[in-house]
């Protein structure tokens, strides 16, 4: 059985899902024959998935591909800027399916499974090879936002332009859907947020598509010795860990956010002296000496559990992570300017997560302040953990659909 691995370029969620459900796959069926086309993180992910026992094609060549260290987005949101200059490139991008035609064609999968690549998506379609998307959006980002929202981020838009943009992407996406054998998504249905998406439609009785709760790795034991905290040199008392990795829009965005954990650190610290803070990032910043800071941690779920409360932004694939590992969390949001994040942001605060969009120290401090009287895993469940992760993982889940959708293939 041949399973052919495409993850969007765009984020380190879609690779490491990816790796999870790879590791998963080959769990359940060792001869599996496992590829990935790594089209971003190579440095970072190429170990891990030749580890995992998965063949990686490096897309971009040895070139090194990161979404985090950079902004993605002008204020213009028109058809030139925003359609043309960063969807098409990012998303539906010709060069690029022109070159999963050939990738496909060579190594002639039983299933291709694209984790939200629609460009490897279509070269499936055109091909006729059965493919299966996993999914965290239920359409693309800009058909579940209003022109306000993007105009209340900052943005300059053209709306004719997004108008025919939405419809255009609305028509791609629902085609994709429709044509796939199978549709996996590890995000609950929020009806006032998700209704007329293509997803929404393939959920109901007789769709293609499977809510699977989180695809994640698994979840390591409870350390009671805390041999995270001090492999990693952190000292005594209460625990907060801050997250700044992930694609951007806007790079000023990311600072802004880097700025309040570390000014909301200083607020806290007159309330808990022993308070420390790990900042997990890209790139050092500017910091006290007590703020611990590390570059991005591929295996951070040791450190997590030793976490009283995590500061991230509300990317999917960490949001189904911690709350499979029932993370205390507050999710912050730089701006609405981050607009690829805003649906995810507003998805968690009607579930019942602590979230913040552009916050001041003062009010991030006053939301994180009662978490860290909680000790790392003690406490029920909140019904938003509940929501997202009913039953924990539901990797080993989303493997057997994506084991039987490859076995039909053949």
């Amino acid at each position: 059985m041949k399973i052919l691995f495409a993850p969007a370029a765009t984020g380190s969620g879609h690779n490491m899902r990816v790796l999870s459900l790879a590791r998963e796959i080959l769990a359940q069926q060792p001869d599996a024959e496992l590829t990935v086309l790594l089209g971003s993180l190579q440095s970072t992910f190429t170990p891990l998935f030749t580890e995992a026992g998965v063949t990686v094609v490096d897309l971009a060549a040895g070139r090194p591909v990161d979404y985090a260290t950079k902004s993605n987005l002008g204020r213009r949101m028109d058809w030139d800027g925003y359609i043309g200059g960063y969807l098409a490139p990012a998303f539906v991008n010709g060069e690029r399916i022109l070159q999963y035609l050939a990738l496909i064609q060579e190594h002639r999968p039983d299933l291709l499974v694209s984790d939200y690549n629609m460009s490897a998506s279509m070269a499936a379609a055109i091909l006729g090879t059965r493919h299966a998307l996993v999914t965290e959006r239920y359409d693309f980002t800009l058909y579940q936002l209003d022109d306000q929202t993007l105009v209340d981020g900052g943005f300059d838009i053209e709306p004719e332009d997004l108008r025919r943009g939405r419809q255009a992407l609305h028509a791609c996406f629902e085609w994709i859907v429709s044509g796939a054998e199978l549709v996996l998504t590890d995000k609950p249905l929020v009806p006032e947020l998700d209704e007329g998406t293509a997803v929404a439609r393939a959920l109901r009785p007789g769709g293609n598509a499977v809510f699977t709760g989180p695809m994640v790795r698994r979840i390591p034991p409870s350390d009671a010795e805390g041999k995270a905290r001090a492999e990693l040199g952190i000292p005594e008392g209460p625990l907060m860990v801050g997250s700044v990795g992930g694609t951007t829009m806007f790079l000023e965005n990311k600072q802004k956010v880097v700025d309040r954990y570390l000014e909301a650190y200083e607020l806290l610290r007159g309330q808990h002296p022993d308070l420390q803070f790990v900042l997990l990032g890209r790139e050092p910043v500017p910091a006290p000496e007590s703020v611990i800071q590390l570059p991005y941690l591929p295996e951070w779920m040791p450190l997590l559990r030793e976490a009283n409360v995590l500061l991230s932004a509300p990317g999917w694939i960490t949001v189904t992570e911690v709350a499979a590992m029932r993370i205390p969390t507050v999710f912050v949001l730089g701006s609405l300017g981050e607009y690829h994040e805003v649906e995810a942001a507003r998805r968690l605060d009607l579930l019942g997560f602590p979230t913040c969009i552009d916050p001041t120290a003062e009010q991030l401090a006053a939301t994180v302040a009662p978490l860290l009287a909680v000790r790392p895993d003690h406490g029920a469940p909140t019904p938003g953990q509940l929501a997202v992760a009913p039953e924990g993982p539901g990797t080993a889940l989303a493997a057997r659909h994506l084991l039987a959708a490859a076995g039909r293939a053949r």
